[in-house]
């Protein structure tokens, strides 16, 4: 049965995963604008020849800053709505959690002073990762334009590789059946990010979408898979969130002096290897599955697919982890391992 602490702790996890649900779907939606908007200037901006293909490098380098206020209308806009609203809530989740499970200083239980500065430099310094991710693509985007125009390609050719370097395997395409499949993943992997990733009707929709991913990869283009802005966009999205509350939720628990953790989360079949023995309690030391700060560093010298680089208590299990490490007071728990706080 689930205690105060551990459902403290589904409740701020639940609350990264609603986050990302509502970001992931309008991410999903700036980048189809994004796609039909470079592919239409692209279209009107460069000019064919007799042959109808592409030929003048002038146009091709005038392109260049048309793509980059696009990006940065579209995405940019959307960066700067993931930091600044969806941090705000997590951060109020998180004093919730303080507040809930109470049994330290008061002046602990909300948001400090110190908080507030750290929770503004996160912003920040996530903003510069987002926006990093715009710089790249609008220099890939640009440098395939000049590049197909320089090899005097056809235009079709161009088109379809702008729209795969900014949605991969959810490019728009001609082909009605591509974008048939195309739209079903999309809504699938929506409707999955609002879900309990252990239900069976979470394990039947994530097989639907890899089967359909599949049959694109295989039957229709192999090559709309890999790098793209979707991929980047999305995974910093994801991480970005959840390494905001881990920061933050540290930068507290230090404060009020919290120095054991307990790791929380669900295992479901990506869960890592890693995650997985923590949480079967294969490391424990103690009763309760507490461990304490050094002990989590120790453990991550070990070696897994997927690790990240960083600190074990913001990092986790490494890219897309959803485990947390939630920072209580050994005192809080008896002999056995059970919570006597109420």
């Amino acid at each position: 049965m689930a205690d105060l602490i551990e459902n403290v702790a589904n409740y701020t996890i639940r609350g990264v995963e609603l986050a990302e649900a509502e970001y992931y779907e309008q991410l999903i939606k700036t980048l189809d604008r994004i796609e039909k908007e470079v592919v239409s200037l692209v279209g009107k901006k460069l000019p064919l020849d007799n042959q109808q293909r592409l030929f003048e490098l002038k146009a091709a380098i005038a392109v260049r800053p048309l793509i980059k206020q696009t990006l940065e209308k579209e995405y940019l806009a959307w960066s700067d709505t993931v930091v600044r609203k969806g941090y705000n809530k997590q951060a109020k989740r998180i004093e919730k959690a303080f507040k809930t499970i109470g049994n330290i200083p008061t002046e602990f239980q909300q948001l400090t002073k110190s908080d507030l500065i750290l929770v503004q430099n996160l912003k920040v310094q996530s903003f510069t990762q987002f926006k990093d991710i715009s710089n790249t693509f609008t220099r890939t985007l640009s440098e395939k334009v000049y590049q197909y125009t320089l090899l005097n390609a056809d235009p079709i050719d161009l088109e379809k590789e702008l729209r795969q370097s900014i949605n991969g395997i959810y490019a728009s395409a001609d082909d009605k059946e591509i974008d048939k499949l195309v739209k079903s993943i999309k809504e699938d992997e929506i409707k999955i990010r609002k879900m309990n990733r252990r239900s069976t009707v979470a394990k039947k929709l994530r097989q639907k979408i890899d089967k359909n991913v599949q049959i694109l990869q295989s039957k229709y283009a192999s090559d709309r898979a890999g790098e793209n802005m979707k991929r980047y966009a999305g995974q910093l999205l994801n991480d970005s969130l959840r390494q905001f509350h881990a920061q933050l939720n540290f930068a507290k628990s230090k404060d009020a002096g919290l120095t054991f953790v307990k790791y929380f989360g669900s295992v479901i079949p990506t869960t890592r290897d890693h995650c997985r023995d923590i949480r079967a309690g294969r490391f424990d030391k103690r009763k309760g599955g507490l461990f304490t700060i050094d002990e989590v560093r120790k453990l991550w010298q070990r070696s897994w697919k997927g690790k990240q680089t960083g600190d074990p208590l913001i990092v986790r299990g490494g890219y897309n982890c959803r485990h947390q490490w939630s920072f209580v007071n050994p005192d809080w728990y008896d002999k056995a391992g059970n919570l006597i706080i109420e």
